[in-house]
């Protein structure tokens, strides 16, 4: 992952799936935590006490994604952008630590929007965002920003078409 501190680009090892610093126990897995939907940031407790706070920078190449095709047999799909060779996805991210400060670790959350038609046609209802490379320390530093040059960052987002293909 990649964080802003002390005014410079940091990366640091996170764990995909938040913990958040006030949780007991782990999440139960009914629960999705891998991924905040842009809609979400200010409604649920878990999102909203790290938006404008903890943001970080994921980059990848590619995503899969679980659907189900007509016989409601689940498949995955391996999603590529087909015009990039790495994206920019932005992230929540939060510190745990254990009641008696053995174990603690940072973990993180992508950001989700409605996906595109080729994704949408292919059975899937969500789509990782991706930062413009410009908007990356705007987002990473969210301290001089309001809520509404977030979201403005969040919707001004990379044109990508994703090529796909069945990974199993």
């Amino acid at each position: 992952m990649i964080v802003y501190e002390n005014g410079k680009r940091v990366i640091r090892p996170m764990r995909y799936r938040i913990r958040p610093a006030s949780s007991l126990e782990e999440i139960p897995s009914k629960y999705n935590v891998f991924n905040a939907r842009i809609d979400s940031l200010e409604k649920r407790k878990t999102w909203k006490s790290l938006f404008m706070k903890n943001h970080g920078l994921f980059p990848f190449v590619k995503f899969y994604e679980w659907v189900e095709d007509k016989n409601r047999k689940k498949k995955l799909i391996q999603f590529n952008p087909g015009n990039r060779d790495i994206m920019w996805a932005p992230v929540l991210f939060d510190n745990w630590s254990s009641k008696a400060g053995e174990i603690s670790f940072s973990s993180f959350a992508l950001l989700t929007d409605d996906p595109p038609p080729e994704i949408a046609e292919q059975g899937h209802d969500r789509c990782p965002i991706f930062l413009k490379e410009d908007k990356i320390d705007q987002w990473l530093d969210p301290t001089s920003k309001s809520k509404n040059d977030m979201y403005r960052i969040l919707k001004d987002v990379e044109s990508v078409y994703f090529d796909h293909l069945i990974a199993a």
